[in-house]
């Protein structure tokens, strides 16, 4: 009787053994040294002759990860209080490299700026990570012709 209790223990053991490393969690996300809005500033990016389009540049150095896919929700505040919002989806983002954000027609008031990023850092299986970080900066006073804001992004 004995014996049948340790023989089924044993092959309960035996089983799990066999089961635990195939379902084990998938692997997560390396650690990543950074994502960081490196300089904000205005310009006539787009040539109409107005400097009310904002640059940005986003830094990446990841070190030796590879993201399966990079989320960067952007979102900047004018002084009056209006916001604009965006998202840049980065497939197999360059390890080392500055991601221009160019954003047209969005600086027509005078005073401080102020630029958040949120950054979602999505790895192999289920890692994710999450980054922030902010810049604020001072714009020249002046409108331009009042064309709806738009963005581009690239490296």
């Amino acid at each position: 009787m004995h014996v049948r209790k340790y023989g089924i223990a044993l092959m309960a053991l035996v089983a799990l053994s066999v089961l635990v490393p195939l379902t084990s969690a998938q692997p997560r996300l390396a650690t990543v040294d950074y994502i960081q809005i490196i300089d904000a500033y205005y310009a006539d990016l787009d040539g109409d002759g107005y400097e009310d389009d904002i640059k940005l540049l986003v830094q990446f150095s990841l070190g030796t990860t590879e993201p399966s896919r990079i989320d960067i929700n952007i979102w900047i505040e004018l002084p009056s209080g209006i916001k604009y919002s965006m998202r840049v989806s980065v497939y197999r983002a360059p390890s080392d490299s500055i991601l221009n954000i160019d954003c047209f027609d969005m600086a027509t008031e005078s005073g401080w700026y102020t630029v958040t990023m949120l950054a979602s850092i999505m790895g192999t299986g289920n890692g994710k990570v999450y980054l922030t970080d902010n810049i604020v900066f001072d714009p020249p006073t002046g409108t331009g012709p009042g064309l709806p804001p738009s963005v581009d992004a690239y490296f």
